[in-house]
């Protein structure tokens, strides 16, 4: 074994055990004595990755090419940066060189669909993972990826059947069997829903998401709001990794209402003590951060924390049940928002006098709900709803009396109310209430 050999594997003992900085350091060292050293290129690559220096890492893969073009993984990692950063451009080209080495390199296909969807190729993306369920039948991730493109596509008969496949591969494939049970409750095929949120429950007897979701289908049992475990299995590292991708396929609006309404009660503030509440990977940091000069976020996902660390804007990032610390003495606070969080919850009582208690004085809250309303024809009937209402997918809606009379309750003072569309779900408007008040 030569030297740099012995150098090269003590790089990969350090990796393991964390040492980034030790690992670069050896990295150079064998660069330093030979400057076309692919191995070396490409691990210092995977330390700057995991130092969260895509753009520096991107460099030291494309090095790691120069030097040698027929390793499959040096393209792979590469795409995988490329695609980090959003040049999807440089994505694909890299993630087809990688399976056109290795054609077989699984992960590499299905993020090069994935890719494709991140590009707006959707019909491509649908037939590149139609082709890949031929390739590989027994593997349970394509018919996965397969199902969800399909969803997009509007081809729910042909998703379900996927999602359906997916789960005989790999029983244990729990967002599978989440995702098929949300199809089905989405085309209002509610007895097959329950049937998989039962055999779910068969096969792992306590799971959060399926006992939520039989009480959001039932109407029994209706829980005040969702559980802490239901919040953190859904929001897991897989899910919280493509949330913002998900979000921008269903036109998601709410960082943008957030900001309206913030602009019109304090449009040239930037001095103000924020808290982001439940603001899971920060969609609405960009909005907050102007006007902050301190800004908290509070979320019960590590997993979505995980990913808002990487903005970079916020001062301080807080794993926790909102409700929790919110009656837990935190602030005081100038502005509080609550950006699509509120559909976790039913019950609004204590999570509004938490936010009162953690409001300065003349410090304001601005948060969104979706609404709960009958059909426009029967709006005069409106008073006859329910407070508020569990829907088969899982999410609170609230009537617009109860959330009035919840934060007079809390002892704010409504400054507004507005109608605005969240998202479109399965073409339609998902109508919400945009609320601002007022300690």
């Amino acid at each position: 074994m030569t030297a740099s050999d012995s150098s090269i594997e003590s790089v990969l003992g350090l990796l393991k055990t964390g040492d980034l900085v030790r690992a670069g350091e050896v990295c150079r060292r064998v660069l330093d004595e030979q400057p076309d050293h692919a191995k070396a290129w490409h691990l210092l690559g995977i330390v700057r990755a995991q130092q969260d220096e895509l753009a520096a890492a991107a460099e030291c893969f494309e090095k790691a090419i120069q030097c040698r073009g027929d390793v499959a993984s040096y393209h792979y990692n590469l795409a995988l940066a490329c695609q980090s950063l959003k040049d999807f451009d440089g994505a694909l080209a890299a993630y087809r060189a990688a399976v056109e080495i290795k054609p077989d390199f699984v992960e590499a296909q299905n993020n090069l669909g994935n890719c494709l969807i991140d590009t707006g190729e959707l019909t491509a993306a649908v037939e590149h993972f139609r082709q890949l369920g031929e390739q590989f039948p027994n593997e349970s991730i394509v018919h996965y990826n397969l199902a969800n493109v399909l969803q997009d596509a509007g081809e729910y008969d042909d998703s379900i059947t996927e999602f359906r496949r997916a789960i005989v591969l790999d029983p244990n494939f729990t967002s599978a069997r989440e995702n098929l049970g949300r199809a089905l409750a989405d085309v209002t095929r509610y007895d097959e829903a329950m049937q998989v949120w039962n055999d779910w429950l068969k096969h792992d007897p306590d799971n959060a998401v399926a006992k939520h979701m039989i009480a959001a289908i039932t109407g029994q049992q209706t829980p005040e709001r969702c559980g802490d475990d239901y919040v953190r299995e859904t929001f897991d590292h897989d899910f919280a990794r493509s949330y913002e991708k998900q979000l921008e396929r269903i036109q998601y609006k709410v960082p943008e209402l957030i900001k309206a309404a913030i602009d019109s009660i304090m449009p040239d503030r930037n001095d103000l003590n924020i808290l982001d509440a439940g603001c899971g990977t920060g969609l609405c940091a960009s909005v907050l951060k102007p006007h902050a000069d301190r800004l908290v976020g509070v979320d019960l996902s590590g997993d979505m924390l995980t990913e808002a660390e990487h903005l970079k804007v916020y001062d301080q990032l807080i794993e926790a049940e909102l409700t929790e610390y919110l009656t837990s003495g935190g602030g005081p606070y100038d502005l509080i928002v609550s950006g699509d969080t509120f559909c976790y919850f039913g019950q609004l009582r204590q999570l509004l006098s938490g936010m009162a208690g953690c409001l300065a004085a003349g410090g304001q809250v601005v948060f969104t709900v979706e609404r709960l309303a009958k059909d426009e024809e029967e709006e005069s009937a409106a008073e006859s709803l329910p407070e508020y209402d569990l829907q088969a997918n899982g999410r609170y809606r609230h009537h617009e009396s109860y959330v009035r009379e919840t934060l007079n309750q809390a002892g704010l003072q409504i400054v507004s109310i507005d109608h605005g569309t969240l998202r479109i779900e399965r073409g339609r408007d998902v109508i919400g209430l945009v609320v601002t008040a007022a300690k």
